[in-house]
């Protein structure tokens, strides 16, 4: 405390009674500030001046209070009077003064077990009180706490800074106050909570964190200098800038050294890396603690109840909504059911939802309406500004994807149509950036973002650009059709969320946008062999372009051509027919595309030799248009490999197979779909040839690839076990064989349903195994179900059904035999 009553003739004389008070030697002064002895000499003497520095070691080792070590430092700088330091020997003891030297200990804090919340240090200025209705982010403090450790004791110049960013209503404020009631008591200086709101009132928050005697007579700006001057001090501290959103003004107002942490809170995720700030980026709430905090304002309504976990959903799990959610549910419990509730949340219109606006006492003084804290950013986007008009831009597109999925940049980029203009790119980026430093997108990784879906629904109220849409379409259609074209799932798996809910959406359209989307939705399905899902989407766009465009188009064509070959993998060939010669009709004569839908025609027909030759024409104009080494020329290839081995004639088929392999293998990669088939192929060309081990070798490798890009459940990954458990049978290995037969039969059962002919392909084989192995029983009941399957889905003629019907004779001679009956009866 100051006593005015006691005047000294110098900062010297002070520091000299002081020392005094305290017990100190002149040397184990200087030992503590880091000096010769003679420096502290000349300063008690007046002989020499007090650097900066110098000050706060003093400070530091008298034991001076916060508030006083600020007085200190000014007097030092300026010898003004000495009133408003404390008596020298006031309050001070050995053990007050050993107790200021433990209180410069930088805690360590707890990241592993959530400490329970205590009372603040004295001092400490936190206007919020502790929420009783926070639920949940255990993770996110604990991460809090591992950012802002620093590892022991600080040393002056040691500052650390953690934000915890993310969008507007995704609770930043909740969980840092949350934080202050948990880990302020490890800061012996004291916690301290300012808004930085508005810049304009960071001065008055920054005095409001002040005090001793007659502290509030002083300035405004001399009340800042003192509270910034104790913040440089070496005592621990914790200070939270709330909403701060701007690197200039935490620039301005961090403290540059000493003892203070500080812990932000932001929509801005990206930081200028020379402040050192830690960002912790918070995601909405898993849904058991969604589902956790509805049961706080609805104890009566179990936390399991299937209606609050669509609310939840409805709302995307955001805090602020959930949070608002709640209130209205509490506050109108006798008036309105969950049920009803989650009803008028069913709407595009959601966010105009009474619900969602304010309601009770807001636990942390910040705006209590979902839509205004997004409006808030939305609304700091100046058309009249280059990287925000073009952020206006990238938002309305990014409005159009699947809400709250992931989005490649890549992706929301091309919906702009750039081109390759570096500038534009460079523009683009930095648009991206301002989007996310608003909480409006939030990084999904390194290479995608997402929009939460109750932005969406504000987005799409509020967005201007009518053009979004169809440049998304459009983009969604091109890149989907340039990845099917590849023959390769995979890379479009990644965005199939996104391709089926444009989809979906432009169907109610019944436009040429909805028919293209629908084409490459089930080019992509049937290469997953999702079978059922891919003729939907085919025969929509068929039936589009042909009340669109009545048959005149090559459009239709597409959709003609594809539902051919999708029914071809079905083993519908009669129906797969009549789509070819559709085709043909709207097709372009003598194009490599009518050759090789006539290729097919003749194939589903049997006529191997026309199959042949057509096949052959669309090869030479492919190998004189598109080049000798173009996957489509490769594929081709293939197919002429196919209709040579059926006509037995292995050796060219095999020279055209390994053609086609050998460009696969250069152009696609080993690991490419096409590639396993290739090599498929070419192990039935050889297995036909009686070269088993080679062919046992080629049907592993194709296994292997269709396991890793196709999945363990593709059809085509069932051919694959079915070809090794031929092998393995031919070996004498029937165990062995019956294991990987039944594999295939699994997967063909669940994929492609009991009544396909490759499901009763492989019912066939296994009674050939089993029949081996002795259990006849077994074996006829299995080509008993194979046969019937293919007397309804192939024609009477076909060599399965004959195949089938010689196996089935041969199992009811053998179980005669067994039973001792007479076979020639």
């Amino acid at each position: 405390m100051s006593d005015r009553s006691e005047e000294f003739l110098s900062l010297g004389q002070w520091i000299r009674r002081r020392r005094r008070a305290l017990d100190l030697t002149q040397a184990v002064l200087a030992q503590r500030v880091g000096c010769a002895e003679v420096t502290i000499r000349k300063i008690e003497s007046n002989v020499a001046r007090v650097s900066p520095p110098m000050a706060e070691r003093l400070a530091q080792s008298l034991g001076l209070s916060p508030v006083d070590q600020a007085a200190f430092l000014k007097l030092a700088s300026t010898e003004r009077s000495l009133a408003y330091l404390p008596v020298p020997h006031a309050s001070v003891n050995g053990h007050a003064a050993s107790a200021a030297q433990a209180s410069l200990q930088q805690p360590q804090l707890p990241a592993d077990a959530l400490p329970d919340p205590a009372p603040l240090p004295a001092g400490s200025h936190m206007p919020l009180r502790r929420n009783p209705l926070f639920v949940g982010r255990a993770d996110d403090l604990r991460q809090l706490a591992r950012a802002l450790n620093v590892g022991g004791n600080a040393v002056i110049g040691q500052l650390t800074i953690a934000a915890a960013t993310g969008l507007g209503g995704i609770g930043k404020t909740q969980l840092a106050c949350e934080f202050v009631h948990r880990y302020g008591q490890y800061f012996a200086g004291g916690v301290f909570w300012l808004s930085f709101a508005d810049p304009g009132a960071v001065p008055t928050e920054v005095a409001a964190c002040g005090g001793g005697p007659e502290f509030d007579t002083l300035p405004l700006d001399e009340q800042v200098w003192r509270v910034q001057a104790a913040w440089k001090l070496p005592i621990p501290r914790l200070l939270i800038f709330d909403n701060c959103e701007d690197e200039d003004l935490l620039n301005q107002w961090c403290p540059p050294h000493g003892g203070c942490r500080i812990l932000i809170t932001s929509r801005r995720h990206h930081w200028d890396a020379a402040l050192g700030v830690q960002s912790v980026p918070l995601g909405v709430l898993p849904r058991h603690e969604s589902l956790a905090l509805l049961h706080a304002f609805r104890p009566d309504v179990p936390s399991s109840d299937p209606d609050l976990d669509a609310i939840a959903e409805a709302l995307g799990d955001l805090p602020l909504a959930l949070h608002l959610a709640g209130s209205f549910l509490a506050h109108y419990r006798h008036a309105i059911t969950p049920t009803h509730y989650l009803q008028r949340l069913l709407t595009p219109t959601l966010l105009d939802d009474v619900s969602l606006r304010a309601v009770g006492i807001s636990p942390t003084q910040h705006v209590q309406h979902v839509a205004r804290t997004f409006e808030q950013s939305y609304a700091r986007l100046d058309f009249a500004d280059s990287v925000d008009a073009l952020a206006l831009l990238l938002l309305a597109r990014a409005a159009c994807f699947a809400p709250g999925e992931p989005i490649s940049r890549w992706l929301l980029l091309q919906t702009l149509a750039l081109a390759d203009d570096p500038n534009g790119l460079f523009l683009a980026e930095d648009a991206l950036t301002r989007l996310i430093n608003l909480g409006l997108l939030e990084p999904s990784d390194a290479d995608a973002v997402c929009l939460h879906r109750l932005v969406v629904a504000f987005v799409r109220t509020v967005a201007l650009d009518t053009a979004a849409q169809e440049a998304v379409e459009t983009t969604m259609f091109e890149v989907a059709d340039r990845l099917n074209q590849i023959g390769d799932p995979q890379p479009l798996q990644e965005l199939e969320s996104h391709l089926r809910y444009l989809t979906e959406g432009a169907l109610s359209r019944q436009d040429l946008r909805a028919a293209s989307l629908s084409r490459a939705l089930g080019m992509h399905m049937q290469m997953l062999g999702a079978y059922a899902e891919a003729r939907r989407y085919f025969e929509q766009a068929l039936a589009i372009h042909e009340q669109v465009l009545r048959a005149e188009q090559p459009a239709t064509e597409h959709s003609l051509h594809s539902l051919a070959v999708h029914v071809q993998v079905l083993r519908a060939f009669v129906e797969a027919q009549r789509y070819i010669e559709q085709a043909l009709v709207v097709g372009e004569p003598g194009s490599h595309t009518a050759y090789t839908d006539s290729a097919r025609s003749a194939w589903f027909q049997g006529k191997y030799v026309e199959a042949q030759q057509a096949i052959e024409r669309a090869l030479a104009i492919q190998e004189r248009v598109l080049g000798e080494a173009h996957p489509d020329t490769a594929r081709s290839l293939h197919s002429l490999g196919l209709v040579l081995w059926v006509q037995g004639m292995y050796p060219q088929a095999q020279q055209a197979v390994e053609r086609a392999l050998a460009i696969q293998e250069r152009v696609l990669g080993e690991a490419h779909p096409d590639t396993a088939r290739s090599l498929n192929i070419l192990g039935e060309v050889l297995y036909a040839q009686g070269a088993y081990t080679t062919a046992q070798r080629f049907y592993e490798r194709s296994w292997v690839i269709r396991e890793q890009i196709l999945g363990s459940n593709h059809p085509d990954t069932a051919r694959s076990l079915n070809d090794l458990g031929e092998i393995y049978w031919l070996q004498g290995k029937h165990v062995e064989a019956q294991h990987y037969h039944a594999r295939a039969l699994e997967i063909q059962e669940r994929v492609l349903g009991e009544a396909h002919p490759d499901t009763a392909r492989s019912l066939h084989i296994l009674g050939r195994v089993l029949r081996e192995q002795g259990d006849l029983a077994a074996a006829q009941a299995y080509v008993e179900r194979a046969l019937l399957i293919f007397a309804r889905r192939l024609d009477p003629h076909h060599p399965e059904i004959k195949s089938a019907r010689a196996t089935l004779a041969t199992l009811t001679r053998l179980t005669a035999v067994e039973r001792g009956e007479d076979t020639k009866r």
